[in-house]
């Protein structure tokens, strides 16, 4: 009967765990089934209360130690949550700078001199003296072709040249004496006019043999080799004269009236490190293009060679006003979605930073910053990198700093109560919902639970994610071909849950669609 009575009350707390009030009403009725059909007569009875009572003890008892047990349950929940929900963002500051307003077109970068550098004879290459990026100036040799020949030529043209002279000055004496008739006089003198001719051709055909550069300026093309045969006009070198370099741009017949000659304009080219160089307009064609309604407009950028180089495409901005004292933010910092112009701020609390959606109007604008009419104040922190998919209210921290949120501390659960015996103090937490799942660290509170389980594999992450949410891998597969960070990233992977969420394709607390 003893060991009947100690396996029947271990039995009935076990199954009592859900609720100590269901214990003693499943107890109840075990008793009354007992006495109804195996006991006999009221002492049995008053034996079944008294086991009753044992059991009400007990099962309190290991209630109150579970719950003790569980008591970090709580914290690392709410902790885990709190530090998935602070966004990673960078952030820029709002401050007066000078901006000015202009008008923008763009174009290709062209020299302001170019010209090919021909073969002015035939003949066979022997000798290159300047390769592509040299620098030339007028009347240097860059080449040299075979001039044998040539030589050969001047020397005959010398010898003929010397005996029409040695001619002519025999015929000369000869008619001041009235030995020779005028006609003959002026055939010698016709000779030596010729020979002297011809020895100056044969002179100019050897200069062709050393091919000189026309202009000063910077070899951009080499096209033969030594041992080539070049004929008479062909190309074999070009050179440019990088100082100035000139921008050409057709500007509406409409907007021409806000530019002139000499203004001031800025022009950026795509070198990586978004350099700026400034030019001035030189000159303005007097007539409009008919078919396109546009003026050419040629802006002159001197001093810059080893930074720009024909051919490079620029964005050419001609200053029409200028402000010097504009609260100025960066472009990137406007947020492309709802209706106006939008940013987000940056406010930071005892709790961690939020995210502030703030309309804003705008004034000037540059290749990469515009001014703020109205909205923000010098000082405020916009969002500049991270607010796509914010929400006005969301929990950010910026990059690099630590989110308060995640230093936030659970209450753990204290001993149990109730119990006849000592009970423990809460152990490690349990994940919770979205919290214990996403996120990867949660500091345990006093007596309280340690850290949620579930964010530090973003692979296991993953895996639990896509098994409860099918529709989610699918656009997961779709985005990781563009974003392959995103298979690696932890922030990016809870960015991309939180997008899902927000689409409704992610719903906690349900099982995937």
């Amino acid at each position: 009967m003893a060991r009947f009575g100690r396996f029947w009350m271990r039995s009935s707390c076990l199954h009592s765990r859900p609720s100590a009030r269901r214990g003693i009403d499943e107890g109840k009725t075990d008793i009354d089934k007992m006495s109804g059909s195996h006991l006999k007569g009221g002492t049995l009875k008053r034996l079944g209360m008294v086991i009753l009572g044992v059991l009400l003890v007990s099962c309190g008892g290991e209630e109150a130690q579970r719950q003790g047990g569980r008591g970090g349950e709580p914290g690392g929940r709410r902790g885990g949550r709190q530090a998935a929900a602070a966004i990673p963002v960078k952030v820029e500051t709002a401050a007066k700078s000078e901006i000015s307003k202009s008008v923008l077109k763009n174009t290709t970068l062209e020299a302001e001199r170019w010209v090919d550098v021909r073969a002015r004879r035939p003949g066979q290459v022997v000798r290159i003296l300047k390769e592509e990026g040299d620098p030339v100036k007028v009347g240097d040799v860059i080449a040299e072709l075979d001039s044998d020949d040539a030589r050969l030529q001047v020397r005959q043209m010398e010898v003929a040249h010397l005996e029409a002279k040695r001619n002519f000055a025999r015929v000369e004496k000869i008619f001041k004496s009235n030995l020779v008739s005028e006609e003959q006089f002026e055939t010698a003198k016709t000779g030596l006019d010729r020979s002297g001719a011809q020895l100056e051709q044969a002179q100019l055909n050897l200069s062709y043999t050393r091919i000189t550069s026309p202009i000063g300026g910077i070899v951009t093309l080499r096209s033969v080799e030594i041992g080539n045969v070049v004929a008479s006009n062909q190309v074999v070198f070009s050179v440019a004269d990088f100082d100035p370099l000139l921008a050409r741009i057709r500007v509406p017949e409409k907007e021409i009236g806000k530019i002139a000659v000499g203004q001031e304009a800025r022009i950026s080219v795509e070198t990586g490190d978004e350099q700026k160089f400034s030019g001035r307009v030189k000159m303005i064609s007097p007539v409009v293009d008919p078919e396109s309604g546009t003026i050419k407009v040629t802006v002159e950028i001197p001093g810059n060679q080893q930074f720009l180089r024909p051919g490079m495409f620029a964005s050419v901005y001609i200053i029409t006003e200028t402000r010097n004292d504009a609260l100025v933010i960066p472009k990137k910092a406007l947020v492309l979605e709802g209706e106006g112009n939008q940013v987000f701020v940056f406010e930071r609390g005892e709790s961690g930073g939020k995210a502030t959606r703030t309309r804003i109007d705008i004034g000037f604008t540059d290749s990469d910053r515009l001014e703020v009419l109205s909205g923000l104040n010098e000082g405020d922190q916009v969002i500049t990198v991270g607010q796509d998919g914010l929400r006005p209210g969301s929990d950010v921290r910026i990059v690099g700093e630590t989110a308060a949120a995640s230093a936030s501390k659970g209450k753990g659960g204290g001993r149990g109560q109730g119990g006849n015996a000592p009970q423990k103090s809460g152990a490690e937490g349990h994940p919770g919902s979205e919290g214990g799942r996403v996120a990867s660290v949660s500091e345990a509170g006093s007596g309280g639970g340690g850290q949620g389980r579930g964010g530090g594999d973003i692979k296991a992450m993953q895996a639990r994610m896509f098994e409860r949410f099918p529709e989610m891998k699918k656009v997961y597969d779709e985005r990781v071909k563009t974003e392959p960070d995103l298979a690696t990233d932890v922030d990016k992977f809870r960015a991309f849950i939180r997008e899902m969420r927000e689409k409704g394709i992610v719903t906690f607390g349900q099982r995937g669609r």
